[in-house]
């Protein structure tokens, strides 16, 4: 029985707990506890001030024994529920929230608190019944409402999720988290205005929290609107600690607006904060792919496999990234890997058949291309790919269906434009290849610019300054120098910008104009031009080839030198050069130009023939291996790379009397010093050598050998070695 003092002191602590001064509420409740330790309404107290304090294991000590004093107090067993699940023994608190009921069926917060516990356990359909049994009781408490779509959306029953949402909000418009839940939730219903929206309002109301700024942010990206999608994470993390996440969402917007370096900084910061994950490895992965780094791509990916095993995109961007460091024995693996995840990949499977492809089994490759279509019709890439296989195989009229089949459905596609004008560039269809060969530009990541007018052919230049600019390989800017006088003949004055290698050689240049190194102060000029362009403006066709050769001259003083000194050998004097620069003929489109050097063998067995070297870098080192290295002579440092090597093989080959190349700059640098060359070009060569012709009509002192569609480099130079003992005899 409670004295009259004892109910003195619980109303003097519950005062003292009402007006939130909780230590001494507690002191006050301890204090009436050591007098009567089974006070239980001083326990329960006792055990609520706790509770407010943060003290919740003491609290819910102090709870549980006023229940079993007052076993039949509803009160008392829902506090100390709450306790409970704030502990996270949710199992025993909805056993108390439960009895509550059970004494007293219409108190609302027992059977939300035993909603809350039943969520927790994942029992979402019993504690929808509790939480609906609260809003029936409190059909105007907005929180229970909005507490019913949370376990609604748990439940995948999201329209029912979002009209408990509606219903919270309509009781209480200014209710921040229900605004946020129904963002989140039209977002995953694809409905980005109203996630905007909604979100956007939730921020009105508390702009504080950084949560709020992060998950407008992934509203943002999924819209496909990621520069508004760096403004919300840059406001997130400039409030404080934010997710881990925020930062690698961050970089996935910055990839998305190509700012690949800061992408890659923030990819780098989450990894840095937070343990590493699969998606984010995956991420600086395809960055570093697509900035042609593959060797840190494939690190990248590799971590990104030890976390995620059965990842098809893991092993499709792995797969890439093996087949950019050529490595397609183990890039193919891969991506039989991807497809046995997921075999309807179209992506994959289109994939696979580039790698097939690498790999010589064209007939498999096409079947993958094809298969990539029927899973995916309008897949552009597949179609320029199988037109590229074909283009290889020499079925140009099959390729160029693929190729217009792919502009069909994408008539802007960079590929496949690029690829169609190379095609109708081979076939000598040059009014319809140069206009779309201006796609090339579009290939670059970074494309310059210039503040003045780019000439199209159609801009009079009489009187005005043009500045044309090599933007191609070296061989590319000793092809195309030639239309400088065309230029001229029209009353520009030109000023030339080329690779600083080639500066000495192109000082020959009949040119009126000036010469300049890439990286040098360009003059004022009144337009540009791209130097490849140049054909496009002067509506180049076959018949109308500017090809007055020579256009370039090796220095006189350096050739009679080089006269004088071969001149005491008297078999006809070859040049030959068998590879080009390693790093080129790395990329997809240069790898089948070269051939070792022992495949020249036949024309070796010519007689009164001796080979001169004119093989740069380390393929030079082929000619002590082969069988005939005693009828070679080099006569130049093979390790000579620059300006001064280009001028003195100039030199050189004009005092030669035949040269035989691969498609390198020597083929470029012999036709512009109009030298007798043989260019020796794969089965599907460059553009420029066009097809099935044995002459050139870019430099008319070329003969081109082709190599047979399936056959060999030796029948190549066995064909070439008739016609050198032909030369030779007539010596």
């Amino acid at each position: 029985m409670t004295t009259s003092s004892s109910q003195l002191e619980l109303a003097e602590g519950y005062t003292l707990q009402q007006q939130g001064r909780l230590p001494e509420a507690a002191a006050t409740f301890r204090r009436l506890l050591k007098s009567e330790p089974r006070n239980s309404n001083a326990l329960h107290l006792l055990g609520v001030t706790l509770a407010r304090m943060g003290q919740v294991e003491d609290a819910a000590r102090h709870m549980a024994a006023a229940v079993e004093l007052q076993p039949a107090n509803p009160a008392m067993r829902i506090n100390l529920g709450n306790a409970l699940s704030e502990l996270g023994r949710y199992q025993e608190a909805v056993e108390h929230y439960q009895r509550a009921t059970a004494l007293q069926p219409n108190i609302a917060p027992a059977h939300r608190g035993c909603g809350m516990a039943l969520a927790r356990l994942g029992r979402l359909d019993a504690a929808l019944v509790s939480f609906n049994n609260a809003a029936r009781l409190l059909p105007g408490d907005a929180r229970i409402h909005y507490d019913l779509g949370v376990v609604h959306e748990r439940a995948g029953r999201r329209q029912e999720a979002l009209a408990c949402f509606e219903r919270a909000l309509t009781l209480d418009p200014r209710f921040a988290e229900a605004h946020h839940s129904r963002g989140l939730l039209e977002h995953s219903l694809g409905r980005y205005a109203d996630a905007v929206a909604s979100i956007e309002r939730a921020i009105a109301l508390k702009p504080e929290l950084p949560q709020l700024h992060f998950d407008l942010g992934d509203v943002l990206l999924a819209w496909a609107r990621p520069a508004e999608a760096l403004a919300s994470y840059d406001r997130a993390l400039a409030m404080g600690p934010c997710p881990v996440a925020t930062h690698h969402n961050r970089g996935a917007a910055l990839m998305e607006l190509g700012r690949d370096a800061e992408a890659l900084g923030s990819f780098d910061r989450a990894l840095q904060l937070g343990p590493a994950t699969a998606q984010t490895q995956l991420a600086r992965g395809r960055i570093l792919l697509r900035n042609k780094r593959p060797a840190e791509a494939l690190a990248s990916l590799d971590l990104a496999l030890a976390f995620s095993h059965d990842d098809v995109e893991v092993f499709y961007q792995r797969g890439l990234a093996l087949q950019a460091l050529g490595r397609y024995e183990e890039a193919l693996a891969c991506l039989d890997r991807a497809s046995a995840i997921k075999g309807d990949s179209a992506e994959v499977v289109n994939a696979r058949g580039a790698v097939l492809e690498r790999l010589d089994r064209s007939e498999e490759a096409l079947d993958c291309f094809g298969r990539a279509v029927t899973l995916k019709p309008d897949h552009v890439g597949a179609y320029t790919n199988a037109g590229n296989t074909r283009t290889a195989l020499g079925r140009y009229d099959e390729a160029l269906r693929d190729f217009d089949a792919a502009l069909a459905i994408a008539p802007d596609d960079t590929n496949a434009t690029w690829s169609k004008s190379l095609l109708m560039l081979s076939l000598g269809d040059f009014s319809l290849g140069w206009p779309l060969y201006e796609s090339r530009l579009r290939l670059e990541r970074e494309p310059r610019t210039f503040d003045v007018p780019r000439w199209t052919g159609q801009e009079s230049l009489a009187g005005k300054t043009i500045l044309v600019h090599a933007e191609q390989g070296l061989g590319d800017t000793v092809h195309f120098c030639r239309y400088v006088r065309l230029l001229e003949d029209r009353g520009a004055h030109v000023v030339l910008e080329v690779p600083p290698v080639l500066v000495g050689l192109l000082c020959s240049l009949r040119m009126r104009g000036r010469l300049i190194a890439q990286g040098d102060p360009i003059p004022p000029v009144d337009f540009h031009c791209p130097l490849l362009s140049l054909p496009l403006g002067f509506h180049t066709e076959l018949a109308t080839i500017p090809a007055d050769v020579p256009y370039l001259r090796a220095d006189p003083h350096a050739v009679s030198a080089w006269c004088a000194r071969l001149d005491p050998i008297p078999e006809l004097k070859v040049g030959i050069n068998w590879q080009g620069r390693v790093e080129t003929e790395r990329q997809d489109w240069a790898r089948t130009r070269s051939f070792p050097l022992e495949c020249m063998s036949p024309l070796a067995r010519v007689d009164g023939v001796r080979f001169v070297s004119l093989q740069k870098g380390a393929a030079a080192d082929q000619r002590r291996d082969v069988s005939f290295s005693e009828q070679i002579v080099e006569l130049t440092d093979p390790k000579e790379l620059g300006e001064a090597a280009i001028l003195e093989t100039a030199a050189l080959v004009s005092a030669l009397d035949l040269v035989v190349t691969s498609d390198t700059l020597l083929a470029h640098v012999c036709g512009a010093l109009g030298v007798p060359v043989w260019t020796v070009v794969p089965a599907v060569p460059d553009w420029r050598w066009l097809r099935d012709r044995g002459d050139n009509p870019w430099y008319p002192t070329m003969r081109v050998f082709r190599r047979r569609v399936g056959g060999g480099w030796v029948e190549v130079f066995e064909e070439a070695a008739q016609m050198l003992s032909v030369v030779a005899r007539s010596k």
